[in-house]
């Protein structure tokens, strides 16, 4: 791309900009779409675009897009992440983020309502407070149609920036949500993918959260066997179960009400927690090995009575979707539009037996009765059938979207190939350099045929912390 960048059709501008962290040229730019693209009138959306160009001249015309999770995460919060990580891919290539309508610098609905204490200055342990939810729904519909932020309305977004800045081609990468995203695309443009890489991939079947607290039990308990089976965790943490167990029990006989004193710019936070709230926030501390390494050390410390650690730890969780990282108002308007809708009857099934419980699926069900629903096509929770060549990648103690997943989405797939790498999470971690030396070769070869997977098996296992602080 030259220096700046303005096609007159279009009204596209990209001009340089700099970007923390993030060696080489890169170019920054707006496009304004349509938030109702069927009538094409009304209020527009300005989509971000942030472009780490290629370094190697000339390069390829097929640029790498990402897609990121969530819901309500952004590709351009995380420039710094792809500039690093995907580094071999970038010599040749320019690396494209581009944040879906309503998250990050595009028209981000944030609902900084739910990080708001009550009256009597306590934090509540709902991470989705339908009080608050009606506040910010109420604030966020004075400008925004709230049923227009779905998957594939952001995904014909997208396509349409893709056009303007001149790609023929794209290659598409795609991390938890934004594989869903992904496979929409597939369905909705496939001709304009040229590859397509899936990590932490989210089957058609599923509606969020529904495998969210069986997956994490499942983690657990293999978490348990794998301390059990290493000499020096055993020592350490002989009950680890029965420790952790017994935890919940307290925390649902007695849920305290804990002065998390103050951090990083905020004032001290008094925080209602419950079992369900912690349970939540140590399911997302299954999430990568290297915090999973640490969890057994965590629960030992918070045996000792350690509230200033329990208040911490369960904080951030509860202040996630309030916060300015995540958007909740997209989280929610696809959540409320393509998951709680097909969710299935029986709740109890889903949940009964796991550490887990049903607070994140009642979180969900109860925000959606008070949060407004779009629309899907008929192609909704329908398998993905493409022949574009696909490299489909999944951690082995996946907590959230586990291999059973990659293995689903493989059948509609005539030139897929599911790797699922040892020792890995949901994140890409530690198993980095060997992803990317997967996504690069197959990327440049455009084919998963003969692509040398063999590092996915010889990924180490993070070696659990014998204390945490």
């Amino acid at each position: 791309m030259i220096a700046a960048l303005v096609l007159a059709v279009t009204q596209i501008v990209l001009s340089p900009c700099v970007i923390e962290g993030v060696p080489g040229p890169t170019h920054c730019g707006n496009y304004r779409v349509w938030e109702d693209r069927t009538l094409k009138r009304g209020r527009q959306i300005t989509i971000s675009i942030t472009v780490l160009n290629a370094l190697a001249s000339p390069h390829k015309p097929d640029a790498l897009f990402t897609l990121q999770g969530g819901p309500g995460d952004a590709p351009s919060f995380n420039a710094r992440f792809y500039g690093r990580v995907f580094a071999e891919i970038r010599k040749t290539r320019d690396i494209v983020l581009v944040d879906l309508r309503g998250t990050g610098k595009s028209g981000a609905l944030l609902c900084p309502e739910l990080g708001l204490p009550d009256s009597s200055g306590i934090l509540d342990a709902d991470i989705l407070s339908v009080a608050a939810l009606r506040n910010c729904r109420t604030r966020l519909e004075k400008q925004t149609d709230l049923t227009q932020y779905t998957t594939e309305i952001a995904v014909d977004d997208l396509d349409e920036v893709r056009r303007a800045l001149g790609y023929e081609q794209i290659n598409l990468y795609g991390t938890s949500y934004g594989s869903r995203v992904a496979q929409v695309y597939m369905q909705r443009h496939p001709s304009a993918l040229r590859t397509v890489t899936l990590k932490g991939v989210v089957p058609p079947s599923m509606a969020s959260p529904e495998n969210h607290a069986r997956a994490s039990e499942e983690a657990w308990q293999d978490l348990v066997k794998r301390c059990q089976a290493d000499t020096q965790c055993a020592q350490n943490f002989p009950n680890l179960d029965a420790d952790f167990r017994s935890l919940l029990d307290n925390l649902q006989k007695t849920p305290p009400v804990i002065a998390v004193p103050a951090s990083d710019g905020r004032g001290e936070t008094k925080l209602n927690l419950t079992r369900g709230l912690f349970a939540e926030a140590f399911r997302n501390f299954l999430y990568s090995p290297e915090a999973s390494a640490r969890a057994p050390a965590l629960l030992k410390t918070l045996a000792t009575g350690d509230q200033k650690l329990l208040g911490e730890t369960s904080l951030n969780a509860r202040l996630l979707l309030g916060g300015e990282r995540l958007a909740a108002g997209f989280f929610l308007s696809v959540s409320c539009t393509e998951d709680v809708p097909f969710l299935p009857k029986n709740l109890a099934a889903l949940t009964a037996n796991t550490f887990a419980g049903d607070y994140r699926l009642r979180q969900q069900i109860d925000a959606c009765r008070v949060w407004p629903s779009g629309k899907v096509s008929t192609k909704h929770g329908q398998l993905t059938r493409s022949t574009v060549p696909t490299l489909l990648i999944s951690g082995e103690f996946d907590p959230v979207t586990p291999p059973s997943g990659g293995e689903e989405v493989l059948r509609g797939l005539s030139k897929g190939l599911h790797v699922v790498v040892k020792n890995n999470g949901h994140p890409i971690g530690t198993a980095a350099k060997c992803i990317e030396s997967m996504m690069a070769s197959f990327i440049e070869k455009g084919s998963t045929a003969a692509l040398d997977t063999s590092c996915a098996a010889t990924v180490s296992a993070v070696p659990f912390a014998t204390s945490f602080r």
